[in-house]
């Protein structure tokens, strides 16, 4: 179990899924299987209601009626706590030590299903940034309290606004106060237009915090592999924000993944970055180059996906530098540079050495590179920081067969879960783990399944990236398999009517 983030951990916040859309090291964080969808039993009226109906998108096994009965008991103790508060600084003190204090509520990260919904922080009284935040503004609503959400590149946060004082609470650190100017600094300091443009550090309404938990909604559905259901719930996001562009530079990337939409799509992009009257800010520029650079990389154009990415850093933020550099690393790997890919990576690591996704990637470049003991360690030390990582237990496994540990890498494979969203991306290490573990006739019986279930080129640029399907890449079955799918991964004809 983690316990509350340092300061450090807490500005890189929780990465939304949705923006994992624009970068290939794309990692769901782990869950369990699958359930039915849940059904809403009425239209969702108030800003409760909307809340948890969203949550069942995530959580569809949720009990609402516990959900309902424990959020009204925290209501009655937080009324009590703060009626013979007279301050805002002592009403805040008080909801803290109801809300997070005394029910020893605990900060997690691992899996975004589980730890962003109101039932997280709620229920299970372990609940990452933007669960314990929506805790707060209901809370907060309940009790008649200016407290708003607040959002930031890859975090969100709590804030007292009654239009003459303002106090940020931050929910992951026990509701302590922070100035607004720690919250844009450091790796997820924005581009000034990104902060104008985007509303970063600004109060939000409720129609904003809704839209905020439709568009994460619509991440975990992008996991699941139902692109429609997902575009649906990014216009609704895109429609109370308008204002947010990098919104719409999500649906475009969506969109591209549904047939006969993907050259609209990219048009829809190249528009919006010469859109001359209303043009996209620092960040959302950046983020359309990346997308760009990817379509280019599906085509296995990887010069042009080079020239994009570097497009791309021109522009970057502090806040995008990683997303930049882990692209071009995996670009380099594309071009077999192996060395060149490590010293890439090494770089994104100097960003956000404590992020157990930036050492995933890096150990698979070490690997390439050459440096499979180092890479071997770099794993282990990313499952230390997130023992529940799917991706890197099934990679670990893997890499102790190429270290000549068979065994114990059969048996380390066979105690993994299949996680709850990110469908495609499953499918495609299952193919690699059956590559790497030399099953041929199973590797082509999962290879062809993880093509057929491919909605998007992101398995193209795995295909040409990895140097662990060498072996088949002469082979015919290989060539027919890939060239079975390809065209319809990258189809172009035009939307249909």
């Amino acid at each position: 179990m983690r316990t509350a983030p340092d300061k450090r951990r807490i500005l890189i916040g929780v990465q939304l899924l949705a923006s994992a859309l624009l970068v290939f090291a794309r990692v769901s964080p782990a869950g369990e299987a699958a359930v039915a969808d849940a059904p809403v039993a009425s239209p969702a009226t108030t800003l409760l209601d909307k809340v948890i109906e969203l949550n069942l998108v995530q959580e569809p096994e949720l009990d609402v009626a516990a959900l309902k009965k424990e959020f009204t008991a925290l209501i009655n103790s937080a009324r009590t706590a703060v009626a013979a508060c007279e301050s805002p600084r002592d009403k805040i003190k008080a909801l803290n030590k109801v809300l997070l204090e005394d029910r020893k509520v605990s900060y997690l990260s691992n899996k975004y299903w589980r730890d962003a919904t109101l039932a997280a922080s709620v229920l299970r009284k372990q609940g990452n940034c933007l669960s314990t935040s929506t805790l707060y503004v209901l809370v907060g609503k309940s009790l008649n309290l200016p407290i708003r959400m607040v959002l930031v590149p890859r975090h969100a946060y709590a804030r007292w606004d009654d239009g003459r004082e303002k106090i940020n609470i931050e929910t992951t650190y026990g509701g302590a106060e922070m100035p607004d100017a720690r919250y844009l600094s450091g790796v997820t300091q924005p581009a000034p237009d990104d902060i104008e443009k985007l509303g970063w550090g600004k109060s939000l309404d409720e129609s904003h915090v809704v839209a905020e938990l439709l568009a994460v909604a619509a991440g975990h559905r992008t996991g699941e592999g139902r692109i429609e259901d997902a575009l649906k719930l990014l216009e609704q996001a895109q429609a109370a924000m308008p204002e947010r562009r990098d919104i719409e530079l999500r649906r475009y990337a969506l969109m591209a993944s549904i047939e006969g939409r993907r050259k609209l799509a990219r048009e829809k992009v190249v528009a919006m970055l010469e859109d001359k009257q209303n043009p996209p800010s620092t960040g959302v520029q950046c983020e359309a180059l990346i997308f760009l650079a990817h379509e280019a990389a599906g085509e296995s154009d990887h010069g042009r996906e080079r020239v994009l990415l570097l497009a791309a850093f021109a522009r970057a933020p502090k806040s995008q530098q990683f997303a930049v550099l882990s692209s071009l690393a995996f670009c380099h790997r594309a071009l077999k540079d192996f060395r060149g890919a490590v010293r890439y990576m090494e770089l994104a690591e100097a960003l956000d050495p404590e992020n157990d996704n930036t050492l995933y990637c890096l150990a698979i470049l070490q690997k390439n590179d050459g440096r499979l003991e180092d890479a071997i360690a770099t794993i282990r030390r990313a499952r230390k920081i997130n023992p529940e990582s799917w991706n890197l237990h099934i990679m670990e496994a893997g890499y102790l067969i190429f270290n000549g540990q068979r065994d114990e890498g059969m048996t380390l494979y066979k105690t993994l879960e299949m996680p709850r969203g990110d469908v495609e991306f499953w499918e495609i290490m299952q193919a690699w783990f059956m590559a790497a573990s030399q099953q041929r006739d199973k590797f082509y019986a999962q290879f062809e399944r993880a093509m057929a279930q491919a909605r998007s080129p992101r398995i193209l640029e795995w295909i040409d990236q990895d140097p662990d399907l060498d072996v088949y890449r002469s082979e015919k079955e290989f060539k027919d398999l890939v060239q079975k799918h390809r065209g319809r991964l990258l189809q172009d004809s035009a939307p249909k009517n």
